[in-house]
């Protein structure tokens, strides 16, 4: 039997019926849309969150505390630490940094005010967080040496505050409440905040706030820093540079196994795989829904196969073959499966556009999700398909031309 005719004759067998047909195809299309929104939702998903590291800085280091119950007063970390890393070989950048996460600053309108992160910083910690400088200058040594209530801010904080972003917020002061009181840091630089399109309300979110660490740290009478980031050369061996960072504070405070450093990078190979795997479960629980579409699959070709008993009798009679009976169901399995998965394929390729603005998150698509989903149906087509065709292949064509 000719291959072109077949397929000609399948087309036609298959969509002579159409809402029969687009019921049947309906479990395929759920599943493969589904398997493409999930994949492309999920990359999306992993590319933001590379994206997120690098504006973090991916490569650095941070130093903490462990969380543990047994640290003494001399494992805490200090500016001495800051001093004693600052000339290791094989450190391009050391910023330690204190965190006071209870203040409100004032906005245009006296009687409104936000909450703010006053961070204490030195100046290595522009290049560590990847900011960009828009107007005015970063925290200098001078700043952090003399104690000066210096500061920079994000042109998001500085819209709230003074109403506009440019040249005129330099030199102005803005007023930070906290247990302490107020206090007025002038505002010497401002940075771009590259978060805002993935915060849904920016106004409201909490302010940040960078100014000298030996500020901040006088200003809310404390003696220790929160932790230590540290960028390494990009020849550097980083768990030799770990390890070396390690054995110097553990030699400076006399004690061991009080301290942790995190990796950005080892911190975003861990969520990705996590993120990996979730994606990996949920598309297989979508894809659950084709296993349920080739069955009814393999059902409407049962019925369609005792619909044309009569038919299949005819095409034995005049010469038809058991393999031209089981091929010319084959294919139609086939084309009812594969135009399901190029539905579905549609669906899922806008669906996921559509999820990705819903969420916030561009969807990237996956070309073997995308020649994977394609495969998969046209494969339930020929698995589904098989049983069919060998029933109808194995009618005996004088019973078949009796059937009524």
């Amino acid at each position: 039997m000719n291959i072109m005719e077949c397929v000609k004759n399948a087309f036609q067998n298959v969509f002579s019926n159409k809402s029969r047909t687009i019921l049947t195809m309906l479990g395929i299309i759920i599943g493969i849309s589904s398997v493409i929104i999930i994949v492309a939702i999920g990359n999306g998903s992993q590319a933001a969150i590379e994206e997120e590291f690098e504006s973090f800085g991916t490569g650095s280091f941070t130093v903490t505390l462990v969380g543990s119950t047994d640290i003494e007063t001399r494992d805490l970390l200090t500016m001495d630490d800051y001093y004693l890393l600052e000339d290791v070989d094989g450190i391009d950048a050391i910023s330690p940094t204190y965190t006071y996460g209870s203040a409100f600053l004032k906005l245009m309108d006296p009687q409104e005010t936000n909450i703010a992160t006053v961070t204490g910083v030195t100046p290595d910690y522009e290049s560590l967080n990847n900011d960009t400088l828009l107007f005015g200058r970063y925290l200098s040594n001078n700043d952090v040496n003399l104690n000066t209530k210096n500061c920079v801010i994000y042109d998001t904080t500085a819209r709230k505050v003074f109403g506009t972003v440019g040249e005129e917020v330099l030199g102005q002061q803005i007023s930070l409440k906290s247990w302490k009181g107020t206090s007025k840091y002038t505002v010497i630089g401002i940075l771009e905040n590259t978060n805002t399109s993935q915060i849904e309300n920016p106004d409201e979110y909490p302010d940040t706030i960078y100014a000298p660490i030996t500020t901040v740290m006088r200003n809310y009478y404390s003696d220790t820093i929160s932790n230590l980031i540290i960028g390494v050369s990009q020849d550097a061996d980083t768990e030799e540079m770990k390890n070396v960072i390690l054995s110097e504070l553990e030699a400076f405070h006399g004690n061991e196994d009080k301290y942790y450093i995190m990796d950005t990078t080892d911190m975003m190979d861990s969520i990705n795989s996590i993120l990996s795997y979730v994606t990996l479960f949920i598309g297989f629980v979508a894809a659950i829904s084709l296993l349920v579409g080739g069955i009814g699959v393999m059902n409407i070709m049962m019925v369609t196969v005792t619909e044309r008993t009569r038919e299949i009798g005819i095409r034995k009679a005049i010469g038809a073959k058991n393999k031209d009976i089981r091929l010319q169901f084959l294919v139609e399995a086939v084309i009812l499966t594969g135009c399901g998965g190029l539905l579905g394929l549609a669906i899922g390729w806008g669906g996921s556009y559509l999820v990705g603005n819903l969420v916030g998150i561009t969807p990237v698509m996956s070309m073997t999700a995308v020649v994977g989903a394609v495969g998969v149906s046209m494969g339930i087509g020929i698995l589904f398909g098989v049983s069919p065709a060998n029933k109808a292949a194995q009618l005996d064509p004088i019973e078949a031309l009796r059937y009524e």
